[in-house]
């Protein structure tokens, strides 16, 4: 060591180089002094913490553990259902986007057709689903009017929904 402090190549040598060239005893003693003092602090730490708190119980941590499992299923539990609600407004804003579309395809064909009563599209009112008709409209400008209303309320229903999803 002396031989590499001695040629200077290592700054750390030159730093050392007087402790290695001329040993004391004084040296030692500071080792030992710093030794000491770093061995009361570490005694004096558990003192003091031992004066601030109290170690906690297994009961207590056991019972705090349980506490945060809890909050946190409770909370899952708010976003599942927060989740699936905002599922449900999707799947309703799909089917009234589709029903848009086919009423869009509607007006077009009924636009094309050059007659005052339509052959492919009438409005049936009756009394069931497999009873008889009260009354059919096919006049293809009441039902272009229909589709229209329909278009209308179909568009405003489309925007609460999507002002559902954006706010929450």
């Amino acid at each position: 060591m002396a031989e590499m402090a001695a040629q200077s190549v290592n700054p750390v040598m030159v730093a050392v180089a007087p402790i290695v060239n001329k040993p004391t005893e004084e040296a030692p003693k500071a080792e030992e002094m710093a030794v000491a003092a770093d061995a009361e602090k570490v005694e004096e730490a558990p003192k003091a913490e031992a004066k601030g708190k109290k170690k906690p119980t297994k009961k207590q941590t056991a019972e705090e553990l349980q506490a945060e499992i809890e909050r946190k299923t409770a909370e899952l539990q708010k976003c599942l259902a927060d989740l699936e609600r905002k599922k449900k407004l999707s799947n309703d804003r799909s089917a009234f986007m589709s029903a848009l579309d086919d009423l869009d395809a509607a007006e077009t064909k009924l636009g094309d057709e050059d007659s005052f009563d339509s052959p492919h599209y009438k409005l049936r009112f009756s009394q069931g689903y497999s009873s008889s008709d009260v009354f059919t409209l096919s006049n293809r400008f009441v039902l272009l009017e229909f589709i229209n209303f329909m278009r209308g309320r179909i568009k405003t229903k489309i925007s609460e929904i999507e002002m559902q999803l954006i706010a929450e």
